[in-house]
């Protein structure tokens, strides 16, 4: 009689933090204290948005020792511009002239990133993230061609993602919302809780551990993981972790499209991540001064460039006293670390903001003037002239304007506006509008000379305000999908 097949009733998998023995010069200290950093990261979430979905993380972020930049500002559109900001101190287009063009294999590990300079200061070093194809290095880049840290998830991530059961949810297919029995951020937060549970009361470590899936395509999918991210922190601090380390609790950026993009502040919304920092108590005891400055800098204009000389402050911090000062941020020679007091008047192209991201200046919403529609045709012109210069022009339709959802001039808080604006000769203007094909919603920040008729806009610092991820399915250039409607993508009314 055959035997009955084999069925496999479960599946699981599990991470193990191996040990490594303590270097010798770390053994026998010598010099100043060295504080661990931790950087917990939540893709898309902003310092409104963590307000509404996660109040008990919110709350618990209030305590002793934690400190919100709640004028942090980005200064990129999406994910990588702005991560790479904070851990290399590069804009993509400066990287690519000073260093290397990161859409090269092996660019990445050639960018002076910031665990290199950890590193050299005896740090153990760790990375995670979730969504192999979609995270920050490998979605339409190259990814690293050798192991970037000491401890690097994503060989067991990928591994994960092949043997293990997926479930998607069916309103948002695109990312694995579970791997097997769990959720797929729950490896990812495991693996830095074992991470750092593992060392930080014994060496020094720099670790990122962040998330993509649970707050990308849904501005409200946080609320339903709030208890396990409160639980993580609650976990370090039962465990006495925070008595070790500094944790950067932060995002990339905030909702770029859907329903919270068109409230009233959906420009805040998208501009302004949250970013909460923490110092451990013998960390604000042994410098006063640098916590009394993130104190005063909550209030103050800030960017990912200073939170990256801040990182290189810290490893100085536990370097020699004769040490030589590292690097700052190659793109804002203006910007500096967090822990000196930032200037109260600071505007954005001092912390390396540009003006199309830049939340500082008020606009004045302008009435259905006739010049509005001039202006909004002279973008979508320029638009069009980048599709022919990008040789995209025999797979990307050229756009036309459907209709204008808002219109504002660049107003100085010093001048007193007359009811009905009188037209001027070339002022700033945001502009928000559709275009015909597959009704794509954009936004730009543009230079407009009424006489000439002219825009003066960088096209690839336009905004867009709705999903495109059917639009452009033909072009794999990772700048250009946001505009891009390919003619294989045009739907019919």
């Amino acid at each position: 009689m055959a035997e009955d097949p084999e069925v496999v009733l479960q599946k699981d998998a599990f991470m193990f933090i191996q040990h490594r023995p303590l270097p010798k010069e770390l053994k026998k200290p010598r010099g100043p204290r060295k504080p661990s950093v931790i950087m917990y990261g939540i893709d898309s979430l902003s310092r409104i948005n963590i307000r509404r979905t996660m109040p008990k993380v919110f709350k618990y972020l209030q305590g002793p020792g934690w400190y919100e930049m709640q004028g942090y500002n980005k200064v990129a559109d999406n994910s990588f511009p702005n991560i790479l900001a904070i851990l290399s101190g590069y804009s993509e287009g400066t990287a690519k002239q000073q260093v290397c063009d990161t859409n090269k294999a092996g660019c990445l590990d050639e960018m002076p990133m910031i665990w290199k300079y950890f590193k050299n200061a005896s740090y153990l070093t760790g990375y995670a993230e979730d969504e192999s194809g979609s995270n920050h290095f490998n979605y339409l880049k190259p990814g690293f061609s050798k192991k970037p840290m000491d401890y690097y998830f994503r060989p067991l991530l990928t591994a994960l993602e092949s043997e293990m059961d997926v479930y998607r949810l069916p309103e948002h297919d695109y990312m694995r919302y579970c791997l097997g029995r769990r959720m797929a951020n729950r490896y990812i937060y495991d693996y830095g809780l074992q991470f750092t549970q593992r060392f930080v009361h014994e060496r020094p470590i720099w670790g990122m551990f962040w998330s993509n899936h649970f707050s990308h395509d849904d501005p409200f999918m946080p609320s339903a993981m709030q208890d396990i991210v409160l639980g993580d922190l609650l976990d370090f601090h039962e465990d006495g972790d925070f008595e070790e380390m500094i944790m950067i609790f932060f995002a990339d950026h905030g909702t770029r499209f859907g329903r919270l993009t068109w409230l009233k502040e959906g420009f805040l919304e998208e501009r302004l991540p949250m970013m909460f920092i923490y110092l451990p108590p013998w960390f604000r005891d042994s410098y006063p001064s640098f916590a009394q400055a993130l104190e005063l800098n909550q209030h103050r204009l800030s960017s990912n460039f200073d939170l990256h000389n801040t990182l290189k402050h810290i490893v100085e911090i536990g370097g020699t006293p004769d040490g030589p000062n590292l690097p700052r941020s190659f793109d804002c020679p203006t910007c500096q670390s967090l822990f000196y007091p930032l200037p109260e008047d600071r505007t954005c192209s001092q912390a390396g903001i540009e003006e199309h991201w830049c939340t500082c200046q008020p606009y004045r919403t302008l009435k259905r003037q006739a010049w509005v529609e001039y202006i909004a045709d002279s973008v979508i012109d320029r638009m069009n002239e980048y599709f022919v210069h990008k040789n995209l022009s025999d797979l990307c339709s050229n756009l036309t304007l459907g209709y204008i959802h808002k219109a504002e001039i660049k107003s100085d808080p010093n001048i007193e506006w007359h009811e009905e604006l009188k037209e001027v000769e070339t002022a700033v203007y945001r502009i928000k509008f559709k275009v015909e094909q597959n009704s794509a919603d954009f936004q730009a920040t543009v230079v407009y000379n009424n006489s000439t008729q002219e825009a003066e806009v960088n096209v690839e610092k336009i905004s867009r305000t709705n999903t495109y991820k059917e639009d452009s399915t033909c072009i794999d250039d990772k700048l250009a999908k946001l505009y891009c409607i390919c003619f294989s993508d045009l739907k019919s009314d």
